[in-house]
This record gives structure tokens, sequence and C-alpha cells, in this order.
């Protein structure tokens, strides 16, 4: 299953941006407690045993400071307890790696995504993922490249299943 808050266009296109390129990183809350109210609207009854932001390489994380898709979530037990639900999954942030440094997504059409994240992700040395369902967080869905790419990844590592959960989709 494949789930996102919103369309990515008009004003919440440009929030999502304000974040990730001009580092308001204080967006984080607001935009990752309506995150949590879609978890918590289509996998509430579903057991999600981690959750999984998706992994920036290591240059484009020290050019930027932070990586969105686990600042989108890393408030999700403060919610869970304010709002009084149970969150049985556990946020495993270094589940992924991006060993492969890419071209930014944007401009580039679904075959040049597709390339350009191919081979880009490895499972984290400390990872346990057989037998886990998992939920893979990230903030834009646009043609799937990085989120088809990931899950092959955990898939091949023995993943039972891999959802995914982002802030917004393209049109």
């Amino acid at each position: 299953m494949a789930r996102a808050v919103g369309i990515y266009e008009g004003t919440f296109m440009k929030t999502i941006q304000r974040l990730k390129y001009k580092g308001k990183i204080q967006l984080t809350r607001p935009l990752g407690m309506l995150l949590f109210f879609v978890f918590i609207k289509y996998w509430n009854n579903k057991k999600i045993d981690i959750i999984v932001p998706v992994p920036l390489h290591i240059k484009r994380f020290r050019k930027r400071g932070f990586n969105q898709a686990y600042l989108l979530i890393r408030d999700w037990f403060s919610y869970a307890d304010a709002f009084n639900v149970k969150l049985h999954s556990k946020i495993e942030r270094d589940a992924l790696v991006k060993n492969k440094q890419t071209e930014p997504q944007t401009g580039l059409d679904r075959k040049q995504r597709l390339a350009n994240v191919k081979n880009a992700f490895s499972i984290g040395s400390s990872s346990k993922i057989a037998g886990k369902s998992i939920l893979l967080i990230d903030d834009v869905y646009t043609t799937g490249a990085t989120a088809d790419e990931c899950t092959k990844v955990l898939l091949n590592e023995g993943a039972k299943a891999v959802d995914v959960l982002t802030l917004a989709r393209g049109m």
C-alpha cells in the first residue's frame, strides 16, 4: 500500500520545498503531524514492525544538515502519547543506507529517475529486516523510483512487506 498526505502542488509544494531547500526544519512538526494522522488512518490496525525513513547520501546529508524524511517521523511517539494511540513500531533510521551519490531527482523524467537511483541503496549494517513489515517514509512520491528501489532492497533482505507513506505525491 502507498499513501500520501496530499498532492505536490501549490502551497503544499512550496512548504515542502521550504523545508528541503531552505532548511526550514520548524516545518517538520506540523508536516510530521499530518503524516502521523495519515499513518493512524491507514495503518493503525495493521502491524508495522519498523518505520524506515528514506536515507540521504552522506554528502547530501552534510550539505543539507538534516534528513527531512527522518525529521518528519522523529516526534511520532510524542504525538502517539498526546493522542493516546499505541505505536507498536520502532523507527530504524539506519535500516537503509544510500551508498551512491545521485543527481537530484527534480527535473528528471521517469526513465532517468529509475536509472539515477538504481543500486543507490543498501541495507544498514545493524538492520534486522527479515520477516518484518516495514513502512517506508519519504517526503515526495513522484514516479516511485526511489520508493521502488528502496522496497526492492528491503524485500531482497527478507522483509515480509513494505508499504510507503509520503507527504506528497506528484500528479
